[in-house]
């Protein structure tokens, strides 16, 4: 019997209980589609059952094709089945496929991954439903809600990871990584007890727990989805609805976002809509591929066609695969996959198939922030903007009053050309700040930045909202996403920060962890959400040939953690900054300002505040050169509230003397941050 009470926010979600659904708005087939289900044996053979004929839903919902598998010849044991559907000849994987399975007639092999590829997707057939499973028949349950306070996103420090690089191997040419991480090895990330896969000859994963100990509360898992490709990045998503074979299981994924949710961290995760490779785009013969996906240069005077916000009507790219078409509606009487009733216009394909997949991930994987990819490639800003909304809606109707915390949930987008006018205009809350990226770069060789002078790229660099930009400013630091260092190495002085210093002609260990112990300061103080790149944290460094045209393709090397005693000192320095940065809540508000410029040294020496009024400052102090202050003291005029008992240096952990207040003395390349807050308070 059909479940009484829907679990999606999705008609053909719930549909798919009943039914396998087959959703082809816009096209009528010649002949009907049909499904073709069966069993692998255990010698990996498959064993087809049925081959059968969808039926058009009723009139009403045109589009929409369905088949009661308690209908089927011959009828189905309870058990687990794969299965595909196949539309004029060609056979390809259910669009809405909860689980495909990689496993046999030689899928496992990554050479086998070609774009062509359409395995099969997996289902539990039990009490005459249908029922999302692992590959194994495990029904995996939701993840319960976060047993405490999860951070609100003024205080949220992001660690981005690509899930399937966190360790690295090679095969037996000694050119290909072959040792993917998968979503039980971060679950070992964070829980000293959790085994991991991957990880099990990993001392410094196997007997700790890294990113608990780094105390970061956000974690953004690069394209968690389903893609075809094996030990690359994710960005070929596949199947939006399934989490990535490689990665490991539904429930496995469940059971990272428990372990990350008991520890009052929240579950990021990118998604790729710009482009796709799933399977509506191999359905070129009969229509289906053309009402989802567009050729950019066969349509030269179609808008959709093109990026947004870029100059000389740049097209847009599909990178391997097909761009989504998202200027496109259902002429006449179509069925809403939503609300499951007849509407008579703005029906986007593509827009309610992702809309659809957003709700499978927001409800079934307890997601608590999106990381929007290549915006600009995306095209469609009224797209972009009703996802977004989209989002909320279903973060909202977790909450049991129907509207959740709205300081503790984002939507972020990736536009490297900053159109701020996005956030003015509601499409997103936040933007990645590659501004950031490069005025640190620059002030951490005692450069300046763009144009402006040394004072304004460090002005620039700690307030986001000193940045004038296309549209206007960041007004939030809540809008701006700053990072030292991100998966996307494409371009100039992007790569990690170690090999940053080597190529600037910092060789020297020392230095370099001084380098990174300032760069680390400033992301940690500055207005704007942190986001630490996954190593960036003890300075992991490239072991392979860095080729600028493409992502970061090195694996994160956790054992280096442990390696050589200045990288272990650099991750408790960091960690302790993290601790400051989701708890004080000076570092909070948007409130800075800068008081001293040293003009007798440049204004290479610089010092500001941070909060103030009714909320303790936190101050920092910091020499952007190669010479220490000459003497026992350096003085810092104009230091707020100096005269308040209580002050401490943060990154040493300890107490400075009333006398020695705004007086203690700076390295070359040294900040210092100061506090009489007590670390005690409650945010």
């Amino acid at each position: 019997m059909a479940s009484l009470t829907p679990d999606y926010a999705a008609d053909i979600l719930n549909l798919r209980r009943q039914y396998f659904v087959f959703w082809l708005p816009g096209i009528t087939p010649p002949n009907p589609p049909e499904l073709i289900v069966g069993t692998y044996g255990g010698d990996g053979t498959f064993k087809q059952l049925v081959q059968q004929a969808f039926a058009p839903a009723d009139g009403n919902r045109a589009g929409l094709w369905l088949l009661d598998p308690n209908t089927l010849e011959p009828s189905l044991d309870d058990g687990v089945y794969h299965y595909w559907f196949q539309l004029g000849g060609v056979k390809v994987t259910d669009p809405f496929a909860f689980t495909v399975d990689y496993g046999h007639d030689g899928m496992d092999s990554p050479k086998a991954r070609v774009a062509s590829l359409q395995p099969p997707a997996v289902i539990r057939f039990r009490d005459h439903q249908l029922w999302p499973c692992d590959v194994d028949g495990t029904e995996p349950a939701r993840p319960s809600p976060p047993t405490v306070t999860t951070a609100a996103n003024n205080h949220l420090v992001l660690y981005e990871l690509p899930t399937s690089w966190v360790k690295g191997g090679t095969d037996a040419d000694g050119n290909v990584d072959v040792d993917v991480g998968t979503f039980a090895d971060v679950q070992a990330l964070f829980d000293s007890s959790a085994p991991g896969h991957n990880f099990a000859s990993v001392p410094a994963v196997n007997s700790g727990a890294i990113l608990q100990e780094l105390g970061i509360n956000g974690l953004e898992l690069l394209p968690a989805a389903d893609a075809k490709p094996r030990g690359a990045w994710g960005y070929a998503t596949a199947h939006y609805f399934s989490p990535d074979f490689d990665l490991g299981t539904a429930g496995e994924l469940v059971g990272l976002v428990n372990t990350i949710h008991n520890q009052g961290t929240q579950l990021f995760t990118d998604v790729v809509m710009a482009f796709g490779h799933d399977s509506y785009g191999a359905l070129t013969d009969s229509g289906a591929s053309a009402v989802f996906h567009i050729d950019s240069t066969a349509e030269p005077n179609n808008p959709d066609s093109y990026q947004a916000h870029t100059t000389g009507g740049q097209l847009r790219d599909g990178f391997g695969g097909k761009s989504w078409r998202y200027i496109k509606t259902v002429d006449g009487t179509a069925y809403d996959r939503e609300s499951g009733q007849p509407v008579s216009d703005q029906v986007h394909p593509s827009w309610s198939f992702h809309k659809s997949h957003l709700t499978r991930w927001m409800s079934d994987f307890g997601i608590g922030g999106l990381r929007l990819d290549s915006i600009n490639n995306v095209g469609n800003w009224d797209f972009v903007k009703a996802y977004k909304d989209k989002a909320w809606s279903l973060y909202n109707a977790r909450s049991p009053f129907g509207r959740g915390d709205p300081s503790r949930f984002l939507v972020i987008g990736e536009e490297l050309s900053l159109p701020v006018a996005m956030l003015q205009q509601g499409c997103l809350d936040a933007l990645w700040n590659e501004n950031w990226l490069q005025r640190v770069r620059a002030v951490l060789l005692g450069e300046d930045y763009n144009g402006d002078d040394f004072e304004w790229t460090v002005r620039k660099l700690i307030d986001c909202r000193e940045d004038q930009l296309d549209g206007g400013s960041f007004t939030d630091g809540t809008q701006a996403i700053n990072y030292i260092t991100s998966h996307d190495i494409e371009g100039y002085r992007k790569n990690r920060l170690y090999n940053f210093c080597l190529d600037n002609g910092i060789t020297d260990t020392n230095e370099i962890a001084r380098r990174a112990r300032l760069a680390f300061v400033l992301l940690l103080t500055s207005v704007g959400v942190p986001m630490i790149f996954a190593g960036e944290e003890f300075s992991d460094q490239e072991d392979q040939s860095q080729n600028m045209a493409y992502k970061q393709t090195d694996p994160v090397n956790y054992e280096r953690r442990d390696d050589d005693g200045w990288r272990q000192a650099l991750f408790a320095y960091v960690a302790n900054l993290v601790r400051l940065r989701t708890t004080c809540p000076a570092l909070g508000v948007n409130d800075t300002n800068v008081f001293h410029v040293d003009e007798s040294r440049g204004g290479r020496i610089m010092a500001w505040q941070r909060g103030g009024g009714d909320i303790q400052p936190v101050v920092i102090v910091a020499n952007f050169s190669d010479e220490g202050t000459p003497g026992p003291d350096y003085y810092v005029p104009n230091w707020p509230d100096q005269t308040v008992s209580g002050w401490r240096e943060v990154t040493q952990s300890r107490h400075v003397p009333m006398e020695w207040v705004g007086r203690e003395p700076l390295y070359a390349w040294e900040a210092k941050v100061y506090t009489c807050w007590k670390e005690s308070t409650t945010v």
